[in-house]
């Protein structure tokens, strides 16, 4: 499987073993604490997505036109920015439940 990431994109599946990591060394392999689990870890990409997004970046000047611009780095994971990530992994996690949720011998 390619990844595909922009800067420092690759925090997002990074924070989400670390969360599935947590979640096996505590012993918690239900599937509606384990998701959730993972879902929540979208709030260390949301707060270092809008850390780094406010970062100065450096100044350019066109030699030709004379215009300066500022360019900034960009951080993404499959062209979604890392401060967004937070919104798509609890969408997944609640999905995940639901559908954990519509099968009658899941939960116990």
């Amino acid at each position: 499987m390619i990844l595909v990431f922009e800067g420092r994109g690759w925090v997002v599946p990074v924070t989400a073993m670390v969360a599935g990591g947590l979640c096996a060394l505590t012993g918690l392999k239900d599937p509606l604490v384990f998701w959730p689990v993972i879902g929540l870890s979208g709030v260390v990409d949301h707060y270092l997505g809008r850390r780094w997004e406010k970062q100065e970046g450096r100044w350019v000047q066109d030699l030709m036109t004379g215009e300066i611009t500022e360019e900034k780095p960009t951080h993404s994971f499959f062209w979604v920015p890392v401060k967004y990530w937070l919104y798509v992994k609890l969408a997944l996690a609640g999905l995940l439940v639901w559908t954990v949720l519509q099968r009658p011998d899941a939960v116990q």
